[in-house]
C-alpha cells in the first residue's frame, strides 16, 4: 500500500498510535494531523490525502460534520470513524454521512491493519470498475463514430483509431487534431520516409486549422490545435503508466510504452502516480506521430 492519510483526534496520543502502526506496517504516510475539525477540514481540502481518519467526538465540530463537508469537496474519499460510542443512532448518523468503517477506541493494531486493509481492497475494485467503464465508453465511442471520408479511403487512419481506444483517448478532442495530421502526412506520401519532420510541427497545426476553417467554418486556432494535442498526449501517457503500475506486462504497455513515448518519462509518469515523485513525465508530439505512423505502416 502506498496512501496518504490524514488523521483528525483531539486525544494526542491517539494521533501517534496510528502514525506509528500506518508507517510502521507500510500502509503509507501520514500527511497531516489536527485536534480539531474546523482546522481539518481546511487542511483535508489543501492536502487531498487518500483516506481520512476521524475521531467522532471532536470539539467545535464533530467527526460526522467533518466528513459531511468533506465529502463536499472530494465525494471519493473514504473515511474512516475512530469511536468509542456505540450508540445505535451515532453509528447509523456516521454511515449516512459517508464513513466506510470504524475503528474503535481503545485502539487496536490488529483492527486498524485489517480496517485498512478492507479499504484497499474496496479502493481497488473501484479502480478495477473504473477501468471496465472507461474501456466500455471508449468501445462505445468507437461503434457510434462515424467514419470520414478520409478513413474510408485511407486504413491507417483507421488504425491509428484503435490505437487511440487502446490508449483510452478517443474521445478526446485531440484525437481528431492528430487525425487530421495524419491525414496530410499520409496523403503526401511522407510516412514511407525517414525525413517526415522535416514539415514543422505549426505547418502540421496550420493545416488542421485551414481544414476546419474550410470545412466546418470553425475558425481555431494553431495555439488551440498544439494545445488540445499536447494534452490528449498527456492523458494517454497518464494512462499507459496507470496500466503498467497494474500490469507491467499487459499487451498494451508492453506494445506502446516505448514506441509512442520515452519509455524514462513513462517511468517518471508512473512515479508521480505513486507519490513517489513530484515531476510528471514529459510527453514529445513529434516522438508520438512517429510512433504512430510506425504502428499503421
Amino acid at each position: 500500500m502506498n496512501y496518504n492519510f490524514y488523521l483528525v483526534d483531539d486525544d494526542p496520543s491517539v494521533l501517534s498510535i496510528l502514525s506509528k502502526i500506518i508507517v510502521s506496517n507500510n500502509l503509507g504516510d501520514v500527511i497531516g494531523k489536527s485536534s480539531e475539525g474546523e482546522h481539518a477540514i481546511a487542511e483535508i481540502v489543501r492536502l487531498k490525502p487518500d483516506i481520512l481518519l476521524v475521531d467522532l467526538l471532536l470539539p467545535k465540530k464533530d467527526g460526522i460534520r467533518v466528513v459531511q463537508e468533506v465529502k463536499g469537496h472530494y465525494p471519493e474519499i473514504p473515511c474512516i470513524m475512530i469511536s468509542e460510542v456505540y450508540s445505535k443512532d451515532m453509528v447509523s448518523k456516521a454511515y449516512n454521512s459517508g464513513i466506510e468503517l470504524f475503528i474503535n477506541k481503545p485502539i487496536n493494531v490488529i483492527e486498524v491493519i485489517n480496517v485498512i486493509k478492507r479499504v484497499d481492497e474496496k479502493l481497488k475494485m473501484k479502480r478495477v470498475i473504473d477501468s471496465f467503464q472507461t474501456a466500455f465508453q471508449s468501445m462505445q465511442s468507437l461503434k457510434e463514430a462515424v467514419p470520414t471520408a478520409e478513413n474510408l479511403k485511407n486504413p491507417k487512419l483507421e488504425s491509428a483509431r484503435q490505437i487511440f481506444n487502446h490508449l483510452g483517448i478517443l474521445s478526446e478532442a485531440g484525437t481528431k487534431d492528430i487525425l487530421n495530421m495524419l491525414e496530410f502526412i499520409f496523403e503526401k506520401g511522407d510516412a514511407n520516409k525517414r525525413n517526415i519532420f522535416d514539415h514543422k510541427l505549426s505547418d502540421l497545426y496550420d493545416y488542421v486549422s485551414i481544414k476546419y476553417e474550410k470545412e466546418k467554418g470553425e475558425l481555431v486556432s494553431e495555439k488551440a490545435i498544439e494545445q488540445r494535442i499536447r494534452r490528449t498526449i498527456g492523458q494517454a501517457l497518464g494512462n499507459i503508466a496507470e496500466l503498467g503500475l497494474h500490469d507491467y506486462e499487459h499487451h498494451v504497455f508492453e506494445k506502446y510504452a516505448s514506441s509512442l513515448f520515452d519509455l524514462r518519462e513513462v517511468r517518471k509518469e508512473m512515479d508521480y502516480i505513486k507519490r513517489n515523485s513530484k515531476t510528471r513525465g514529459k510527453i514529445s508530439i513529434k516522438k508520438f506521430i512517429l510512433g504512430l505512423i510506425e504502428e499503421v505502416n
